[in-house]
């Protein structure tokens, strides 16, 4: 590789070949999966990585790569044949850890924690060689690109969602959810009375420090009172008020 161009080749078909290895893991975790929303979500989401496969054929055409087919009539694969090594640790260690004795609720965590390392893979990868091909003026390669990495974005964030609003509190005993409960609600209790404690300290600050009388408000929360013995100064905190009342007692 000597040119940018063939970085961002060699980068298109480990994408390719992760991509392979995704959609024939996603019907494992389908199936393995729990929660009937996770399911959905991991279905959509394999029919979405079957056109983004798709793409990669565009993107490959477009820089003119050559496919190769195999005798058999299968789809084939491309010469040099190019093995996403970082995708099959990724997804291996994904299966491994569905095997391990688990719950319903945690085995759900699990794979959706599994499937995000899968798409920040993709997010990296699909990036970068974006960028390449932005770099490289590939105005086609780039819009391909950008429409799958903006997919992948959105499937990150959908199990993020997921994960938050619903499965990972009912892989959480119900005796240690209901204390995190109350620690929540006790935490909200305490702001609510820290808020109006502040708003009431507030309101006598403003009544302390307004006019009243014949007080007049100076800068810094400082009180000056008129008298006709001299100047009766009540101070309040300490601020610029009081060196602007000395100023005024001396031009007096």
């Amino acid at each position: 590789m000597n040119q940018l161009r063939d970085l961002l080749k060699h980068e298109i078909k480990d994408l390719y070949s992760a991509e392979e290895q995704i959609i024939e893991a996603l019907p494992k975790m389908i199936e393995k999966a729990n929660n009937n929303e996770l399911k959905k979500v991991l279905k959509q989401h394999l029919q979405v990585t079957e056109k983004q496969k798709d793409r990669l054929d565009q993107v490959l055409e477009a820089l003119d790569e050559e496919r190769e087919e195999e005798r058999e009539g299968v789809l084939g694969l491309f010469k040099g044949e190019q093995k996403c090594l970082a995708m099959k640790g990724i997804i291996d260690e994904g299966e491994k850890l569905m095997k391990e004795d688990m719950s319903p609720e945690v085995s759900d965590a699990a794979i959706i924690a599994a499937a995000q390392k899968v798409e920040h893979y993709e997010i990296t990868s699909y990036g970068t060689a974006r960028a390449y091909a932005q770099e490289l003026s590939l105005n086609q390669v780039e819009n391909l690109l950008r429409k799958t990495l903006d997919e992948e974005y959105e499937a990150d964030d959908l199990l993020t969602e997921l994960a938050e609003s619903r499965v990972n509190e009912k892989a959480i005993p119900e005796s240690a959810s209901s204390r995190q409960r109350g620690r929540s609600g006790s935490r909200r209790m305490s702001n609510a009375k820290t808020t109006r404690s502040t708003a009431s300290s507030a309101k006598v600050s403003a009544s302390r420090s307004g006019s009243v009388g014949g007080r007049s408000r100076n800068g810094g929360g400082s009180l000056s009172r008129s008298s006709s013995s001299g100047t009766a100064k009540r101070k309040g905190s300490t601020g610029g008020g009081n060196s602007s009342s000395r100023g005024r007692s001396s031009s007096r």
